[in-house]
């Protein structure tokens, strides 16, 4: 969750109103501010690129090469509470590179969306198979990204790391860095991200031992408005087991097994369940902790598909996908539940699917 004042929660379950700003800087000329016809931004942890937007500027915005264009320009949108004294607070949403643009002329607004950093990467691919080796997989993943995005900083919120060993990735860039198999990220159990200003953080995968950043809650001055809970088994795995390929000839790791075994769980091995293995193969896991903790971490996240919420409520800007939130339904127990995607608009209420099943080292062995 971003960091907020303390007047922020009181206000949003009382007496407030959402502001948003929309910042366009245009490849050529100073930053300038647009005016917001409307705006959806959504955060998805579970995508490559976390954060899209969809924004309307009202008409007689600047266009061109110093202003609203796809050639190169940028939306930094901010959100927040205005507090209805004058005084506001906002948080950062995300700086969106601008890929679409479409303008109902002569009189009507622009229409543009845009996509976080990552975007960047992802386009950036390989011209040739791409090998590296070094002593820091944190090292790797950074240099990667600057490489792409020069002027980003990059912010470490892990320690796990480990030495790579020469290895190939044939053209995406981004799939070298997260989000397959072969990944540097999933080899150490953390996942990439770009922020709300744009930066690239490197993050751990988020459990339910979680603190909860926020409650959702019903009754005077509460944040629920609505909540459909949800089971599936699509994408469930209750086992994992993950092997060093070792394809440079050097001792294979491995077979590393993990297993829901938490008795209370629902998805634990020995339930009704049975037994839904995955397995997982690397060159880059090179020691029987390393893939035993890039297990755990696949293991987090995939118990919590079997059990799910989606739910509506007041929006809170400084929410972010990955924060555990503690929902108190008015007819049901209070549970935690992981933020996978958030939805924030300005008209109607925020949107929000969730994972509940808990999913963390504890319930792993």
């Amino acid at each position: 969750m971003w960091p907020v004042s303390r007047r922020w929660d009181p206000a949003l379950r009382h007496t407030h109103r959402l502001t948003a700003r929309a910042t366009i800087l245009p490849p050529e000329g100073a930053p300038f501010e647009a005016p917001l016809l409307s705006w959806s931004v959504t955060g998805d942890r579970t995508a490559n690129v976390r954060r899209t937007v969809q924004a309307v500027l009202a008409p007689g915005v600047r266009r061109g090469l110093d202003g609203v264009t796809v050639q190169g320009g940028f939306m930094q949108l901010d959100v927040g509470v205005d507090y209805l004294d004058g005084s506001r607070e906002l948080v950062p949403q995300g700086l969106f590179r601008l890929d679409e643009e479409d303008a109902a002329l002569p009189f009507g607004g622009v229409s543009v969306k845009g996509y976080g950093r990552e975007k960047i990467v992802a386009d950036d691919r390989f011209l040739t198979p791409r090998t590296e080796r070094n002593s820091s997989a944190l090292d790797l993943i950074e240099a990667l990204l600057l490489e792409s995005v020069p002027s980003a900083t990059v912010t470490r919120r892990t320690t796990r790391d480990a030495s790579v060993s020469a290895t190939t990735w044939e053209r995406e860039r981004f799939e070298a860095i997260d989000g397959t198999d072969s990944s540097l990220a999933r080899s150490l159990g953390v996942e990439v991200w770009a922020d709300g200003l744009g930066q690239f953080v490197i993050s751990r995968v988020p459990t339910l031992s979680d603190a909860p950043v926020w409650t959702v809650d019903t009754g005077d001055g509460g944040a629920l408005i609505t909540a459909a809970a949800s089971t599936s088994t699509a994408g469930l795995y209750n086992l994992v087991v993950a092997t060093g390929d070792a394809s440079d000839g050097s001792v294979p790791i491995g077979p590393i097994t993990v297993r829901d075994v938490d008795p209370t769980s629902p998805t634990r091995i020995t339930g009704p369940m049975g037994r839904r293995p995955r397995h997982y193969s690397s060159p880059l896991l090179r020691t029987a902790a390393q893939a035993d903790t890039a297990a755990r971490s696949l293991l987090a996240n995939s118990l919590g598909l079997a059990a799910g919420l989606s739910f509506t409520a007041i929006p809170n800007p400084a929410l972010e996908p990955g924060d555990v939130v503690r929902v108190e339904p008015e007819d049901g127990p209070a549970q935690l539940h992981i933020i996978d995607k958030l939805t924030l608009g300005s008209s109607g209420a925020m949107q929000c699917e969730t994972r509940s099943t808990r999913a963390d080292d504890e319930g792993a062995t």
